[in-house]
This record gives C-alpha cells, structure tokens and sequence, in this order.
C-alpha cells in the first residue's frame, strides 16, 4: 500500500511542480510579480507549516538564535531574489523554456556546493557541468535573444542560480532541521520581506483578486506551491529521496508539452536536444565518466601525493589492516585470524550494530529505504540529480557517512582488523592502515557457501554472484571508484591459492614487512637513478 502511495505522490508532484510555470504565466497577468509570489508562498509555507511543527517536536529540535538567522537569509535567498526572478522571466519568456532553463539549477548547485560546502569535484561532475551548459546555450540561443531583446530567459537563468544557492546553502543544516521546517520556515519569513517590500512601494497586496483571477492565484499558492510540496515530501517519506526524484526529472517534460497544449508555445528542436542534454549531463554522468575514462584508484581520487606505506607506525596511529573480499572467499574467518594473531579487536557486523545503535534514526530510514525503492536502476540514476535539486541525500549516503564516523571512532589510536564496509575508503587518510582485497576461484567460493547456506550448486553461484554485484555497485556509488580493483589496495590475495590459514599468515608477513620499509626503498625517483648507467641498465 505505501509504495503505491508513493508512486501517486510522485506522480501529482510532477504534475503540481510541471504546470507551475504555466499557471505563474497565466496568473501573472493579472498580478504583480512580488503580488503573486508573496500569496503563493503565504500559503505554502501555512500549509507545510504543521509537518514542520511535527518534525520539531518529533525530533526535540529547538530553534535558537542562530537557526532563525539561517531560515531568515534561506527566505530571503529564494523568495525575495529566486521566486520573484523566476516570476519575472516567466512573464518575459516562453513557459515551456523557462522551466527547461530552472531545470538546470542543480548544475549550479554543483558550482556553490564545491566552494561553499567543499565538496569534491569530480570528473563526474565535469561532464554533468560540460553537457548542462551545452543544453543551456542549445536552449536560450544566444542569438535570437541578441535579435529579438527579449531577455526573459537569461532572468529565468538568474532565478535557477540563485536558487541553486538557496539550495547549497540549505544542505548546511539540513540533517538538523530537515526538509519540512527549512521549507516552512523560510517561505514564511521571506513573505514577511516581501511584505515590507510591497508596503514600502505601496504595492497591492490583496487587491486584483476578482472571480476571474482567484481561480490561477488559488491554483499556483494551493496546488503548485502548497500540495507540490507536501505531496513532495510525502513522497520522500513512503520511497525516499531517490525515487521521490523522479518528479524533478519529468518536470520540465510536462511543462513543455503542456505549455504547447495550453498557452499553444512551439515545441522548437532546439528545447527537445537542450533538455535532452541537461537530464542527461544530470543524471548519466557516472556511465558516462565509465565509458571514457580507465579505472581509477581512490589516492587518485583525492590526489594525494604520500603514501600510507612511507610513514612508520607510532603511538597515535598504530597498525589498522581493513578486508574486503568477494563473497564465500573467506574473508570473514581470514580477518578473525589475523586479529587473533596480532591480539588485537576485530570489527565486521558489530560496525553495523553500533551505527544502529549510535544513528538509530538512520538506520530504521535506510531498513526502510532498502524495501521501498522502485528500482536500481532508479535509484542509481536519479540520487546525484535529487542531491543537487533539492540538497537531500539518499538514505544510502546517510547511512554511509554515519558508518564512517563509527569507523573512525574505532580506529582513533587503536589498531583493530575491520572487514568490509568500505573502510579502506573511509580511512584512506588515515596513516599506517593496511587494505587487503581477497578473491577466490569461482568455484571455490560457490562450495563454500553451499556449505554454509546449506543451498545446491546453482543457487549458490547466484547468492555469489549477487552479492559480488550489490558490494561492487554499492563502492562505486559510495567512493567514485571500483570495488576490487588493485591500486585501492596493498595487497590482493586469492584465498583459494593458499587457503584460509595460509592466506591470513601471508597478510601479516605483507603488513610487518611494510612497517620496516622506507620511502626511499620504494621511491621510484631512487630506481630510475640506480638503472641510469648502461651498465646497470644492461644489467636489468
């Protein structure tokens, strides 16, 4: 019943969220740009008011001084310079190009959230940045704006921007507060500027309203602003943010075919290919980056000059060895051996149960999420876009970042054996930590779990090669790069050439060995010398 639910949510946010720039065209005629999106807004933010009353009492959040001056300039942000912007250039422009252009905001995002939150820029988030762009240019034609001067469009582009930093701005604090109250909040509060605004010029507040003009005033404040929204976030709360997404990725669809229909707007080539480029850059850049580029490693990821290996064990980070390992290699047994070995805790499923017990809102949230998504693919290809539009993460993401505190918790100044959960992502900073990958022949592995899982043949092979699968997706989504592969980690193993005991012997003899060595044993600047002469060259 609830992913049906859901499925219904998504759909009338797409069509509350598509018909928004027609409805503001038609209702703009009749009201003032700072009119219209006060009266939206007032309502909206009325209307979410009660779900963010909830989450503060849900969540014992109690706004101080601080929080009401954030909500204060996210209000100011998006209803006093985005909203009126937006309004403005759908005025100017065409409808169904407006909302192609707004469309393009979480590009933006992806510029502020790299100075403004630092978040890493990838090569990902270069191709989403190149192809957006493209399609923006494919769609505002510089050149018909140039002859016709009618630069509604590049207001629209305005409104997308500052929106985007409206956005930004929101993820600092949005784990705190969430969705419901920064919306309620800031939509209420940047009413109150607007308010001033219009009393200040002597603007019209209430007046226009007529039988013929409430019927798109009542449209664009319920509909659009406050049963978008809520029907928005209930979305997210019955599937999650990555499926909720969905919504956003077919706005501007319906608004191009519905502004044809309705206010007769051409659909022209050029919107077809520009929005085609933007959905595209927003949402397949991961594929994309895969098909042009080699592997890559996670130091390179980071660009990280120094090497774990050149600096020796000391009292503040002593030895960490992190396993990951393909299913029914092992990995499991082989890790408790080495920590019984060394003496020292060995961590796997007990990462897990501490974060539940740590983050318990996350957890229960990621459960769920884990039963509710419509789809891998879905959620694959639609999580980067939703990040961006709207600042939300996914519950993965979450539950990923709270696993790593927990991880880093435990390997503060103590040595330990963790076996999977990307640690050797998460503690790819951290000096003296020791990454092992194990694998096995296929068949090897598959009798191994036909032993434990008490299962034949076929269906071992496909718990393998499911699991292998959902471990290698869940890397690359995680970390931006590929699980297994061998620059992410010091030593790589098959188990099934030496046997589980002999295998945890050959890591710690790697891992004590790597303790006594220096950078100028391994530096290749040192090698290249040593081979310079013709003799030593001849030699080699």
């Amino acid at each position: 019943m609830s992913s049906k639910l859901g499925t219904l949510c998504i759909v009338l946010t797409a069509i509350a969220f598509g018909t928004m720039e027609i409805s503001l065209k038609i209702a703009g005629t009749a009201f003032t740009p700072f009119q219209l999106t006060f009266l939206r807004f007032l309502v909206g933010g009325l209307l979410l008011m009660p779900l963010a009353i909830r989450d503060l009492k849900k969540r014992s959040i109690h706004l101080d001084r601080s929080d009401w001056g954030y909500l204060a300039v996210l209000g100011l942000i998006n209803i006093c310079f985005s909203m009126i912007l937006f309004q403005i250039g759908v005025n100017m422009a065409n409808a169904g190009l407006a909302a192609i252009v707004f469309s393009s905001n979480p590009i933006f995002v992806m510029i502020f959230s790299y100075f403004i939150i630092h978040e890493a820029f990838t090569r990902k988030k270069a191709i989403t940045l190149v192809l957006s762009l493209i399609g923006l240019v494919i769609v505002a034609n510089p050149m018909a704006i140039i002859r016709s001067g009618n630069i509604g469009l590049l207001v629209s582009l305005a409104a997308a921007v500052s929106f985007a930093l409206y956005t930004t701005l929101g993820k600092l604090r949005i784990e705190k507060l969430g969705g419901n109250v920064e919306n309620a909040f800031s939509f209420l509060i940047g009413c109150v500027f607007l308010l001033f605004i219009l009393l200040f010029h002597g603007d019209p507040i209430v007046a226009g309203i007529d039988s013929h003009t409430v019927w798109p005033l009542i449209y664009c404040s319920l509909v659009v602003t406050g049963f978008g929204y809520l029907c928005f976030m209930k979305a997210i709360e019955l599937t999650g943010p990555s499926n909720a997404s969905f919504a956003f990725f077919i706005k501007p669809i319906i608004a191009l075919i519905l502004s044809a229909i309705i206010l007769s707007e051409p659909i022209t080539v050029n919107a077809v290919v520009g929005l085609a480029l933007i959905l595209l850059g927003c949402t397949m850049a991961g594929p994309i980056e895969h098909l042009l580029f080699r592997h890559h490693a996670i130091g390179e990821i980071e660009g990280r000059e120094n090497h774990p290996a050149w600096i020796k064990e000391d009292t503040e980070s002593p030895l960490v060895i992190t396993i990951s390992r393909e299913y029914g290699s092992g990995g499991r047994n082989i890790g408790k051996l080495v920590a019984r070995q060394l003496g020292i805790p060995y961590y796997d499923t007990e990462i897990l149960n501490l974060t539940r017990k740590e983050h318990p809102q996350t957890f229960a949230a990621w459960c769920k999420d884990r039963k509710r998504l419509l789809g891998p693919l879905l959620t694959k290809v639609y999580d980067d876009y939703i990040h961006y539009a709207s600042g939300y993460e996914s519950k993965q993401q979450e539950m990923f970042r709270d696993e790593a505190e927990v991880i880093q918790g435990l390997t503060a100044g103590k040595s330990c054996v963790i076996v999977g959960r990307l640690a050797n992502y998460i503690l790819r900073k951290r000096p003296n930590t020791f990454n092992v990958f194990i694998s096995s022949d296929p068949d090897w592995a598959i009798q191994r779990i036909m032993l434990r899982e008490h299962v034949d043949a076929d269906k071992a092979r496909k718990i393998r090669n499911h699991v292998n699968h959902e471990r290698r997706d869940h890397c690359m989504y995680c970390t931006d790069s590929y699980w297994g592969y061998g620059a992410n980690y010091d030593l790589s193993l098959k188990s099934s050439d030496y046997g589980v005991v002999k295998t945890a012997d050959l890591i710690l003899q790697a891992a004590q060995h790597r303790l006594t060595i220096s950078k100028e044993d391994i530096n290749p600047a040192a090698d290249h010398n040593a081979i310079s002469t013709p003799a030593a060259a001849a030699e080699s």
